[in-house]
């Protein structure tokens, strides 16, 4: 066996290829990463006379930058090992390689595969692929949508603090933010016509306003203790953040049809996307964020521990001398992972008669309603990997049959 060890870079990446023995076949070699580099590489291995059946190579998933070559060369019959930094960084302390180059991070990984100690890191199937990408970028548009809704709330609060006693006390709705968008302060408010919102808000499919409200609305702004102080700026500023919390809420939204699209083609009975389904309170976002780091096989985690290791539901202690720090959940893990189960827990209190009982049963042990929920999320997860292992939807007498 011959193992082909692979330093990428953002343009071009570094080759080392070792024998059984740990020799060099060849003097390292640097490649553009595009379609002709590419092609020289296999070029390069066919002047050795090696199968690529024979051949073993290691790439590190760092950044985005690995991907397109693991694909071109499965693509062409190699085998392929993606490892984790963590490993090859570990590996090389190992090595006492005190220095860093590329030449020595590709050895490090051509001998981590020849030494045989290496964990093959998850590559999931291009539907999981796509699942993850949709699911990691929702994450980040709702933690947007979220930072924009705090900044309107707090300007709304300033040039119209009677909002919250009007029919726009949702300030997110669709007809509220049609309103703001054209009336964004008390001062545009009140000298808006209520025939101009009554047609806006006409316009909305599913308004419930009605003529009494739209009066109460332009009277209150009329008595609003706003002073009007730089009302063009911030009513400009309030509708530009509206148009952002918009456009956010329709991307959201297209993301989760995308979502729905993949799970539902998979929602047969007894499939993996129904099983998971099947648990109370677990909806298609959470089913999509677990299947986009787990796979739909989760064999790239040989325990549940840790899965949840993964995930970052353990506690970091910390004890030094007389000093202790309460414990603190680890940060380690995705962070739309754990917001995913975090979310799901919530809505396992209602739903969910099993997960329910064990939150109260937490909260009689002393922990804080947080540090409850967190253990229901905890549980959650061990029930999600369980099901992906066994194939089979939730049973509650089997899973907590010794809570």
């Amino acid at each position: 066996m011959f193992y082909l060890g692979i330093d990428v870079s953002k343009s071009s990446s570094r080759y080392v290829m070792l024998d059984n023995e740990g020799e060099k076949l060849t003097q390292p070699f640097s490649l553009l990463n595009d379609k002709d580099s590419f092609a020289k590489l296999l070029l390069k291995i066919e002047k050795l006379n090696i199968n690529a059946k024979n051949i073993l190579a290691g790439i590190e998933a760092t950044g985005i930058w690995w991907e397109n070559l693991y694909s071109f060369l499965t693509d062409n019959g190699f085998k392929v090992i993606v490892l984790n930094p963590y490993q090859t960084n570990k590996f090389r302390e190992a090595l006492r390689f005190k220095a860093k180059t590329d030449d020595i991070d590709a050895y490090v990984i051509a001998g981590l595969l020849r030494s045989n100690e290496y964990a093959e890191n998850f590559v999931p199937e291009d539907n999981i692929q796509s699942l993850r990408e949709f699911t990691k970028l929702r994450y980040e548009f709702i933690k947007n949508k979220a930072g924009y809704e705090r900044q309107a709330i707090s300007l709304l609060s300033l040039i119209f603090p009677e909002y919250a006693k009007t029919a726009i006390k949702n300030p997110f709705a669709v007809a509220s933010m049609a309103i703001l968008k054209q009336y964004p302060t008390a001062k545009h408010l009140s000298l808006a016509k209520p025939k101009d919102i009554e047609k806006i808000v006409r316009s909305i499919k599913g308004n419930n306003f009605n003529i009494n409200e739209i009066n109460h609305l332009i009277e209150t702004a009329k008595n609003s203790i706003y002073s009007g102080r730089a009302k063009t700026a911030r009513g400009l500023n309030l509708s530009m953040i509206l148009a952002q919390i918009k456009s956010l809420n329709d991307s959201i939204s297209t993301l989760d049809d995308q979502i729905k699209d993949i799970l539902d083609n998979d929602k047969n009975d007894n499939s993996l996307s129904y099983n998971l389904s099947t648990i109370p309170g677990v909806g298609q976002k959470t089913i999509a964020a677990v299947l986009s780091a787990i796979g739909s096989d989760a064999k790239t985690f040989s325990s549940s521990k840790k899965f949840i290791g993964y995930i970052g539901f353990f506690p970091q202690i910390y004890e030094s001398g007389e000093t202790r720090r309460d414990n603190l959940i680890s940060n380690r893990g995705p962070k739309y992972l754990r917001w995913a189960f975090y979310i799901s827990a919530v809505a396992c209190l209602r739903h969910n008669n099993e997960l329910r009982t064990v939150y109260y049963k937490k909260l009689s042990q002393g922990k804080s309603s947080k540090q409850a929920l967190i253990c229901v999320a905890k549980k959650l997860a061990l029930i999600m990997f369980s099901i992906i292992k066994s194939g089979k939807p939730y049973d509650p007498n089997r899973v907590f049959v010794c809570s």
